[in-house]
């Protein structure tokens, strides 16, 4: 059973998923002085930062209504907004943190399964950080890994330009805001607060009924399929242990050494060896939030250390040769959730609020495997069209541009045949996941 999570939208809206094999990540991939990109891939690391996603737009970019055809369905794969570090506080780094709490969220239990007059006072947390060990985190009012006020404010954006573009633009989506949307964030408090933020970008108050409520759906953490589930799977664990350890993995870490070193020598880590591989978070969070940076680093180095930084993940599906067995324990069961999705024409749109390695792992499975690391705010946007015979075709967006299809797969994204993208992702879901996952 899913948990279901339903929260009015009546109120003002305002941890831990990483690149390696490790934890969670905040990171970027973006290309050093001596990587080049084909033709297909170039553009999308053209002005990429980690900082900020980029996204569709009407009347610029790659986007435009296709031609003789009707859209039917929308699905929404977006990375949660700006956060502060997903480590916490490192022992040398006294940098702090008071960029979240803002905007505010309130919310109130209600008993039944609708809005009533009679329910509890409205609440409102507030993060301190104060007390006998308060030296073990940093001065500010950020959790680790809590969506800051310019995630929120990036999520919000977000929900705007998807209203341009689909209310205004298309007329496919309702300007008042439908109840039959589906919603599912990760267990992680940060995505649950980015869609909020989504939706009040989207559907701002005025276009709300006033006891209207938008259902959130959450798994619980041991099977969530919107990160690895290595947890569940014991042969997708030992994969991922022994890639991390690997020729493979080592052959991509080889080139990083020198930005690796410089961040260790700007956070006087050299002793830290447990957070060494986390160095790349911390540098990178407190850069996207005008924080400065430490040492001698610069912008530069901040977007080449993340390559290094979410290597041992990025390439766990990439440049490993257990990689197809990997992609079908790792991303089948999400693409399973996803499928259905777009074959359920009763609602108009489904969302994902996720992580940087949710879109990564799915994009292994239908990308061209260079393509950058998601952004804070990254989306993948997902358009199935009805075109005037009657067949439906399916098209990908990612950074605000055309998805460059996966080699093996064979279209593309500008009208890919939905049976032909069912037959290809249908090899990347097994029919037996317990079975499959024995060791």
């Amino acid at each position: 059973m899913h948990i279901h999570w339903a929260f009015p939208l009546l109120f003002p809206l305002s941890t831990l998923v990483v690149g390696a094999p490790t934890p969670d990540s905040t990171t970027e991939v973006t290309s050093t002085e001596d990587v080049s990109h084909s033709d297909a891939t170039s553009p999308f690391w053209q002005d990429y930062t980690y900082c900020q996603g980029r996204t569709i737009a009407p009347g610029g970019g790659e986007w435009a209504p296709l031609k003789d055809a009707q859209i039917v369905k929308l699905a929404v794969l977006h990375r949660h907004g700006a956060r502060s570090p997903a480590l916490g506080k490192l022992p040398n780094d006294d940098t702090e943190w008071y960029q979240c709490g803002k905007p505010d969220e309130f919310v109130f239990m209600n008993k039944g399964e609708s809005l009533a007059a009679a329910r509890s006072p409205f609440m409102k947390e507030e993060v301190i950080i104060d007390g006998a060990f308060a030296s073990k985190l940093w001065k500010g009012n950020c959790d680790i890994g809590e969506l800051t006020t310019l995630g929120s404010l990036q999520l919000q954006e977000l929900g705007r330009t998807l209203r341009t573009v689909y209310v205004d633009t298309l007329s496919f989506l309702p300007e008042k805001m439908p109840s039959n949307i589906g919603i599912r964030h990760t267990y992680i408090w940060r995505t649950r607060m980015s869609v909020e933020n989504l939706f009040q970008g989207l559907y701002p108050l005025d276009t709300r009924e006033p006891d209207q409520t938008l259902t959130m759906n959450v798994k619980p953490s041991p099977i969530e399929v919107m990160v690895s589930p290595a947890s569940a799977c014991p042969k997708l664990a030992n994969l991922t242990a022994v890639f991390s350890t690997s020729a493979e993995y080592n052959a991509t870490m080889a080139p990083y050494t020198e930005v690796q070193n410089k961040l260790v020598d700007a956070y006087n880590a050299s002793a830290l060896t447990a957070y060494k591989p986390y160095l790349y978070d911390s540098a990178s969070a407190a850069f996207c939030h005008g924080l400065g940076l430490k040492g001698d680093l610069t912008e530069e180095d901040i977007q080449v250390a993340v390559v290094p930084g979410t290597s041992g993940y990025h390439n766990l599906w990439r440049q490993n040769s257990q990689a197809e067995v990997v992609k079908r324990l790792g991303v089948g069961a999400w693409l399973q959730e996803i499928l259905a999705a777009l074959a359920d024409l009763s609602s108009p749109m489904q969302v994902y609020s996720a992580h940087d390695a949710s879109l990564d792992m799915f994009l292994a499975v239908v990308a061209d495997p260079d393509l950058p690391w998601p952004a804070f705010a990254s989306n993948v946007i997902i358009e199935q069209w009805q075109k005037a015979d009657g067949s439906l075709v399916v098209r990908m967006f990612y950074e605000g541009m055309i998805v460059p299809a996966h080699p093996n797969l064979d279209c593309d994204f500008s009208g890919c045949p939905i049976e032909t993208l069912e037959s290809f992702l249908k090899q990347y879901i097994p029919t037996d996941f317990t079975a499959e996952c024995k060791l």
